[in-house]
């Protein structure tokens, strides 16, 4: 099935919002336009207009061959070859904006929503599992906090996509941490890769919130994965992530 993608719909949300001062009352008007064929008439807009002229360009570039992936990558809890890509490669990414080591990376599985197809990889792939408007956060984060990010995970029975962790969840309770190729340690202070949504406390991950650094790099996710795979081509790699055993459910 060809595939066919409109970008140009995204400059409709590159104007900039305006705020004015407002009285006690504000009056509100609104009327009903119908979406329908009646729209395939009408005559174009400057809007219109100026989405036809960047089209082609626009297509053009969604349709650029990043890499090559040697079979479809799904995304599944606990773990799966998509989520681990994601975690994989912010933490790559990371690890080229700080002087220090990273310690291990976190991004949520709701943020993930396609699948990267089996065979050629193109931009708009990448725009098509990772829409959202996330960016690259290195944060430090106390161990204590770790200890309370990994057992909200347990309680809830299902760790998010991670990086350079190996856990494992049983009856409720972190059963198993390393970090970073060791034991973990609470009395350490952990450098973390994730995004602002996380950050701020979304997926119920509040004990980011209690980050005693944030380094803001202004990179979007998926501008991350983006950099990771050309990483991976200039290195003769596949796009690929193997399900490494990182995370285990031990009820399951």
């Amino acid at each position: 099935m060809k595939r066919i993608v409109y970008p140009y719909l995204l400059l409709l949300f590159c104007f900039p919002a305006q705020t004015w001062a407002q009285e006690q009352r504000v009056r509100f008007e609104f009327s009903m336009t119908r979406i329908d064929s009646t729209y395939d008439s009408a005559p174009p807009t400057q809007v219109s207009q100026l989405m036809e002229y960047y089209r082609p360009e626009m297509e053009r570039e969604m349709m650029r061959v990043l890499g090559y992936a040697p079979h479809e990558m799904r995304s599944f809890r606990p773990q799966s070859p998509l989520s681990n890509f994601a975690a994989d490669a912010l933490f790559a990414v990371a690890q080229k904006h700080t002087n220090e080591l990273v310690d291990f990376s976190l991004t949520n599985f709701g943020g993930i929503r396609a699948s990267f197809p089996q065979g050629d990889v193109r931009v708009y792939d990448v725009y098509a599992v990772f829409p959202f408007e996330n960016t690259l956060v290195i944060l430090d984060l106390d161990g204590k906090d770790v200890q309370e990010l990994f057992d909200n995970f347990a309680r809830r029975n299902r760790i998010e996509a991670v990086g350079n962790v190996n856990a494992e969840i049983q009856n409720g309770a972190i059963h198993k941490l390393w970090i970073a190729g060791q034991p973990f340690d609470p009395d350490k202070r952990y450098k973390v890769a994730t995004i602002d949504f996380l950050l701020g406390g979304g997926d119920s991950v509040a004990a980011l919130k209690n980050a005693v650094k944030v380094q803001e790099t202004g990179v979007m996710i998926r501008d991350a994965v983006l950099q990771y795979i050309l990483m991976l081509k200039s290195e003769g790699k596949n796009i690929e992530t193997p399900i490494d055993g990182r995370i285990k459910i031990l009820d399951e």
